[in-house]
């Protein structure tokens, strides 16, 4: 009865461990509101010293707009801390992107592993597809990445792992 029983506790911290509030912003947040988000979200705000920018081909379009930013915050999770970065154009201060990122050491990639795949059935149920995995290997590490979208929102989700990194990231952009 206490093997079953220790048995039983592991594998309910075990489920815990890869659960996560699927609180994914599908539709488009209005700038005002990304503060109340993040306070119900308990999320913290950090304020960086220093440019971040993103490259042309991050999400689609992404050339197009002057992008400030980002807003910056820090969610504690059960296994992980979400870093949610808020990408606006300037001079109309609209969201173009929401990132959502998972950061482990290489130890934990069985964990990040099954984020991944967690959010891949949580999308493929919005989009009601699911979605292409793309596997690239390389010399010292990896990624896997999957894509979806509709007429009105695009995501894509990306795991990379090797020996220095160890991320899941989901990208939200809105056509």
């Amino acid at each position: 009865m206490k093997r079953f029983s220790l048995l039983a506790i592991t594998a309910m911290a075990f489920l815990t461990s890869y659960s996560q509030q699927k609180d994914f912003l599908l539709k488009r947040p209005l700038l005002r509101s990304v503060d109340s988000i993040e306070h119900a979200n308990k999320g913290e705000e950090f304020n960086a010293s220093f440019k971040i920018s993103v490259s042309g081909n991050y999400f689609p379009n992404a050339d197009k707009f002057n992008l400030a930013g980002p807003r910056i915050f820090f969610r504690k999770g059960n296994s992980f801390t979400i870093e949610m970065n808020y990408y606006y154009s300037i001079p109309d201060s609209i969201i173009r992107l929401v990132s959502y990122s998972w950061e482990g050491d290489p130890k934990r990639t069985a964990e990040l592993n099954s984020l991944f795949e967690n959010n891949a059935t949580f999308f493929s149920g919005y989009f009601k597809q699911p979605g292409e995995i793309k596997n690239e290997p390389h010399d010292t590490w990896s990624q896997k990445s999957v894509t979806w979208q509709n007429d009105i929102v695009y995501v894509n989700q990306f795991m990379v792992w090797g020996q220095t990194t160890n991320r899941v990231r989901v990208l939200i952009s809105w056509k």
